[in-house]
């Protein structure tokens, strides 16, 4: 067996490849908190970032928007990317401009699959608000984002380029046991 400096660990991104996008129809935050309170307990709405918040963290570009995240206690999240781009999965804890960072994860360098830990987290405390992007010089751009079910979960998939439908890039999974 020939020696692998950077080995990938290996999952099939062939098949978030060609996939079908339109850009996320953007609501408030208040109007993400009424969502969440006509009874759907878990899952995901895309929201408007102030840009002084985004710029906090470098982050800007014409993609950027957070991604509520709503899911029950002991929900675990993965990461995965492949990518040329460096990619970063930034998780807070409100869109305030003192929020938190419950994780911020990139991957170390290009076409490696790392997003995170390789057993993820646990994360206890819900929503939490997921920011996409890709390294662009000297800043992070956001990326255009799909939402996928899952049978016990959701994952937030992500595209650097707008040229191609190739939603490998990033991967953030969000999964429970029912």
């Amino acid at each position: 067996m020939a020696y692998v400096r950077f080995p990938i660990p290996v999952f099939d991104h062939e098949t978030l490849r060609g996939l079908e996008w339109s850009q996320p129809e953007l609501i408030t935050a208040g109007e993400a908190d009424e969502k969440l309170q006509d009874g759907q307990p878990y899952g995901t709405c895309s929201i408007n970032i102030d840009d002084a918040v985004l710029a906090s963290f470098g982050i800007s570009g014409e993609h950027c928007h957070a991604i509520m995240c709503t899911f029950p206690a002991g929900t675990l999240m993965t990461g995965a990317s492949h990518s040329w781009w460096l990619q970063r999965a930034l998780v807070l804890n409100s869109l305030e401009p003192n929020a938190e960072i419950v994780a911020d994860w990139r991957t170390p360098r290009p076409i490696n699959s790392r997003l995170g830990p390789d057993t993820g987290i646990i994360l206890n405390q819900s929503p939490v608000y997921v920011v996409s992007s890709h390294n662009l010089s000297n800043h992070w751009a956001g990326n255009r984002t799909l939402i996928q079910d899952q049978e016990f979960g959701y994952r937030i998939l992500g595209a650097s380029k707008d040229d191609t439908a190739n939603f490998h890039e990033f991967i953030l999974n969000f999964t429970w046991e029912m």
